[in-house]
């Protein structure tokens, strides 16, 4: 591969298959491979080895003698989609006996004689994709089952007047022993999850048009879960009533909930007693007091939260008080307001968060704050709760394991009140002499102009 120096002269690269172990070469070339497909495996070129060949004919046959480049299929599986079906079943020859990674989308005429090809190798799925649009195929494709399988993702949707029988998928489910997550991206019910939910540690669950208490049923399904996330939607007015008895999720860690008002019946029927990290992303609200509730009942068996981030969620400056308050443990803060709120945040919360001389403040473990709009707050009041939390006093002990007082070390205040040259200028100073990351949009009173902050990165 010639390159120009300064000189303008012509310098050959070494071919790395020369200069560096077959090994190494093969890693970075499926590094590539991977950075290429993913995360949008769907709008990639799924011949992306092929590129590789055309370098030069030591690459075509180092990548012909590498399976692993062969493990990633990405592929349409309609009537006249695969041209040749010779060509597929090269390509996973040439994957010998690694784990496949597939990501199949079926249409309204599916290709049975393809799809018969790729699930001929089924014991083989390390993670599966499957858009589907029709599920006439399930039953005429055998399978010696999904042994290797450790992750699913299954995106259907249906056309008006089809009917999409999510049920059978569950021959899929009940012969992966080794399934671990689960992506259930579809309108219809998520009922096959329940197969072998017990097998599971984590589910991303998007159910827009299935009852909230179909969705409790599922994690009801799943108590071994450690990371959930449910994408969840419901126009109805009525809300039903919370479990009788807390579903206890002993496992969970981590739980994301994007969705109306009826979450408050998920949030008021979990117990998750190691539960770390909390997101919550509420959209179409009404009754902010019961969802403010609805949560303080979840957080109230969740003693060891240390992550809590709340979009357009609080109402008040009360409601984030109390957040406050109530989790002591609270690592990373994150709160955004919705844009008519103008004062979810005051001089009331910095204060409360700002060391006094006697040591006592809140959240002494606070690392990482987030505000995003609804803040009224004056300049010299950011300034002093940020400059009391940037360093510890002398005689108070300090570990990163510690309990007890832990320097701020992140901050971002977007869609906040104005702040002038001067407390931006000390804020910087702040910045480099403590090493607090700060970021934000911040409008100068001075000067018709947007300043983003991000100082520390």
């Amino acid at each position: 591969m010639p390159i120009l120096d300064d000189g303008f002269k012509f310098k050959q690269l070494p071919d790395p298959l020369t200069a560096l172990p077959s090994e190494l070469v093969g890693e970075i070339f499926h590094l590539w491979l991977v950075g290429r497909l993913y995360p949008h495996p769907q709008y990639s070129y799924s011949q992306l080895p092929v590129l590789l060949c055309l370098v030069s004919k030591s690459w075509r046959d180092f990548v012909y003698a590498s399976p692993l480049l062969w493990a990633h299929v990405i592929i349409e599986v309609s009537q006249g989609a695969v041209a040749n079906l010779n060509v597929l079943q090269q390509r996973l020859e040439r994957s010998q006996s690694v784990p496949l990674f597939l990501e199949i989308v079926v249409g309204d005429d599916p290709d049975k004689d393809t799809l018969g090809v790729l699930f001929a190798e089924s014991s083989r799925f390390c993670q599966l994709t499957l858009g589907v649009l029709n599920m006439s195929w399930l039953d005429d494709i055998p399978a010696d089952g999904f042994t290797q399988l450790k992750k699913l993702t299954v995106r259907t949707w249906t056309r008006p007047g089809m009917v999409l029988h999510e049920d059978e998928l569950n021959a899929i489910f009940a012969n992966a022993p080794r399934l671990r997550c689960v992506n259930w991206h579809s309108t219809a019910d998520p009922g096959p999850v329940r197969v072998n939910g017990h097998q599971l540690r984590f589910l991303d669950l998007i159910a827009f048009r299935v009852p909230i208490t179909r969705v409790l049923e599922v994690l009801a399904a799943c108590p071994n879960l450690r990371n959930a996330a449910i994408n969840f939607m419901d126009e109805h007015d009525h809300i039903p009533m919370p479990l009788r008895e807390r579903m206890l999720l002993p496992e969970l860690r981590s739980l994301y909930l994007y969705g109306s008002r009826h979450l408050t019946c998920l949030l008021e029927s979990v117990q998750a007693p190691f539960l770390s990290s909390l997101e919550i992303h509420w959209v179409r609200y009404n009754g902010r007091a019961c969802g403010l509730q609805a949560l303080q009942s979840l957080l109230a068996y969740s003693p060891h939260v240390e992550d809590i981030a709340l979009h357009e969620f609080l109402h008040t400056e009360d409601g984030l008080i109390s957040i406050l308050t109530n989790n002591k443990n609270l690592v990373r803060l994150t709160a955004s307001a919705e844009s008519d709120r103008k004062r979810l945040v005051t001089k009331r919360t910095f204060d409360l968060l700002t060391r006094q001389e006697d040591g006592n403040y809140m959240l002494p473990r606070l690392e990482e704050l987030v505000f995003r709009g609804g803040l009224c707050v004056p300049d010299e009041t950011v300034l002093r709760m940020i400059r009391s939390r940037t360093s510890l006093p002398c005689d108070l002990p300090y570990s990163s394991g510690s309990r007890r007082g832990r320097t701020l070390k992140s901050i971002c205040l977007d869609r906040c009140r104005p702040m002038t040259f001067e407390k931006i200028s000390e804020l910087d100073a702040i910045c480099r002499e403590s090493g607090l990351k700060v970021a934000g949009t911040f409008a100068s009173r001075n000067h018709d102009r947007i300043f983003y902050l991000d100082y520390g990165r």
